[in-house]
């Protein structure tokens, strides 16, 4: 016989505590910390968040708003023998000679004509090689909101431009505008990561999750849309806080990379070293070089960019069959070709060969998702409702706070 003490002790171990670590997220201590770092993060940046992703929202548009604006810009006539992007620079050099020429590209139907600083364009008719006038492509509202969305103010030939943000930060790769927008970027992923956490119920409750208590309290009702809204909108915030800080802070990137099974993107990727010149070698010209650069990446020249006064090559921008960037205005190509300025035949084509998958996802995909360009209009109006989530998360967040520090104080009150 054994006794109650013996039988305790040759028992069966009990379980380990796998199931506790897999569900550390729901104890207490963890739990209440990433609610509050969700909760007064959210409280404290959550305006500035929403600017910024409200004004992406409409920027969705920007192509679309842009050419329904300027009609007479984009008036071309159809042509058996259309005029190429060479003679069409040429066109605009003659007529405007003033006009530094910088780059030319295939935009709905007319050829565009821009200058260095990418502000100015003078669209060309194709078919009978009339100029139809000149646009500014950073002014007004639309500039203005590209100027907050993509660079903090600090894009010097867009609306809305301060100079004393445009000033070096601590961070070597941005100034001080920039960097705020990383630090937005950062702000997404840890809301993301933070609202994932804390919203799981568990498998058993996951279907909680999903319902919205509309008979109930108006806390209730907020509280439900806020788990709602925030679950569905949730890979599009990651998504747009990653590449968003990483546009100007690289090591989000390679982090992410890191974490996804990829490698560190390569350093010299976009860069390309021409031959030396022979003396009294020909320019091969905007048509040789779009040419042989179509010989290299089969598709249509979408822009191309001149060689300028510290390069020696024309950059080549083609849009393939599966054109991630096809969407945007005037500089819709996919895949970048460097072609020597004096030697058609030395090229570099810059692609996602010999890359991970991960790597090619985040070029091909994940990247160009952040504008929404890989889809048409119709399909961006998803983007459009995930860009206007956190403006009824904060909505929904505020009116839930509200009601918590209100019954807190009457009870306070009570007591």
């Amino acid at each position: 016989m054994t006794t109650q003490a013996e039988e305790r002790a040759t028992a069966a171990p009990p379980r380990p505590a796998r199931g506790r670590v897999r569900r550390w997220w729901r104890r207490k201590p963890v739990r209440t910390s990433l609610v509050l770092a969700h909760r007064w993060t959210s409280l404290v940046l959550g305006l500035f968040l929403v600017l910024e992703t409200t004004s992406g929202a409409v920027l969705l548009y920007r192509a679309e708003i842009f050419r329904a604006t300027h009609a007479e810009f984009y008036r071309h006539t159809d042509s058996a023998h259309p005029i190429g992007l060479q003679q069409a620079r040429e066109i605009v050099a003659k007529a405007h000679p003033e006009f530094q020429a910088a780059w030319v590209s295939n935009e709905h139907g007319i050829i565009a004509v821009g200058d260095p600083r990418y502000t100015t364009a003078y669209a060309v008719d194709p078919g009978t090689g009339r100029i139809n006038g000149s646009a500014e492509l950073n002014d007004g509202v639309m500039g203005w909101l590209a100027n907050l969305h993509d660079c903090g103010f600090t894009c010097e030939g867009y609306a809305g431009y301060v100079p004393w943000l445009a000033a070096p930060s601590p961070v070597a790769t941005a100034n001080w505008g920039q960097l705020a927008l990383v630090v937005l970027g950062l702000l997404m992923i840890l809301l993301a990561v933070t609202g994932l956490i804390t919203w799981w119920p568990g498998i058993r409750k996951l279907s909680h999750r999903f319902r919205v208590r509309t008979q109930g309290s108006r806390f209730a009702r907020d509280f439900d849309l806020h788990n709602v809204i925030g679950i569905i909108a949730l890979p599009f915030v990651l998504m747009w806080g990653v590449t968003g800080a990483a546009f100007y802070l690289p090591g989000v990137e390679t982090a992410w990379l890191t974490i996804t099974g990829g490698s560190a993107p390569e350093e010299n990727r976009y860069s390309f070293t021409p031959n030396p010149a022979a003396a009294g070698a020909q320019d091969i010209g905007v048509d040789r070089a779009a040419q042989a650069a179509v010989r290299h990446s089969a598709g249509e020249v979408r822009y191309l960019v001149a060689p300028q006064q510290d390069t020696d090559y024309y950059t080549v921008n083609i849009a393939s069959d599966y054109a991630p960037y096809g969407e945007r205005a005037f500089f819709g190509g996919d895949t970048t070709v460097y072609v020597d300025r004096y030697d058609p035949g030395h090229v570099s084509v810059v692609d996602d060969a010999g890359q991970p998958a991960a790597n090619a996802f985040y070029d091909k995909v994940f990247e160009p998702a952040h504008f929404g360009w890989l889809v048409d209009g119709w399909w961006r109006v998803i983007w459009l409702a995930m860009g206007l989530a956190p403006l009824a998360l904060m909505l929904t967040g505020l009116s839930t706070w509200l009601y918590r520090s209100g019954v807190k104080r009457r009870r306070r009150r009570a007591a």
